[in-house]
């Protein structure tokens, strides 16, 4: 299957070499470059449906219109969209920002053309993907060590199971179904279900949105 991408970061050079790097993937397909997000709403304004990207890669700092901006806007027109950050952005609460925004992850610069792809594939399979870097941080607030977000509102564990809460936790991290059910020894099927019932008890709409609110209201 071909993914129809979109790339919005306003440095040339970056946004250069960024796209020669994606060049060699025969199944990632490039329907345009911006410098900003404003570019970014306009063409997928202006698109016919057979040219509305599967995904956008978006910096965070740009000028006219930043990315999680742009991102609150696209996902307006066109929620499924996914959105992959791309940024040297490693601030708790601009995460917070972004995944609040609409975006599917969260990825440093410095990560390697293979494994944004990889990050490619797994938004597009309905993953969420945090960078390393930040899930460390994150880790240790669903640890206790140190609140994320809005710390006037009361904690509620959402009578989440002590498995579930251990896999909303593996999820806040990034990781996905399969290696969940590797790192749990469970089935891929039992992970699913838990995810399932992760999502009803938070009456939140994916995956996603469960990890965010895990980390915002300190969950776990």
């Amino acid at each position: 299957m071909t993914i129809k991408i979109i790339l919005t970061e306003d440095h040339e050079l970056t946004r250069k070499g960024i796209l020669y790097g994606l060049k060699p993937y025969e199944e990632i397909k490039i329907l345009g470059e911006f410098e900003d997000g404003k570019q970014t709403i306009d063409f997928i304004k202006s698109s016919s449906p057979e040219n509305i990207p599967d995904a956008i890669l978006m910096d965070i700092a740009m000028p006219i219109l930043n990315g999680i901006e742009a991102s609150k806007r696209i996902k307006a027109l066109h929620p499924d969209i996914k959105i992959i950050m791309l940024t040297s952005i490693d601030e708790r609460e601009t995460v917070l920002q972004a995944f609040n925004s609409g975006a599917n992850a969260y990825a440093m610069k410095n990560i390697s053309t293979d494994k944004l792809v990889d990050v490619i594939k797994m938004v597009m399979n309905g993953e969420v993907w945090i960078a390393p870097s930040i899930a460390n941080y994150i880790l240790d607030a669903l640890s206790g060590m140190g609140p994320i977000g809005d710390t006037s509102k009361v904690s509620n564990d959402f009578n989440l199971t002590n498995r579930e809460k251990e896999i909303l936790t593996l999820i806040s991290k990034g990781m996905n179904n399969k290696d969940i059910a590797n790192k749990l020894v469970i089935s891929l099927y039992t992970v699913k279900n838990h995810v399932k019932n992760i999502i009803q008890k938070l009456a939140v709409e994916d995956r996603t949105q469960a990890a965010i609110l895990a980390l915002k209201e300190n969950i776990v």
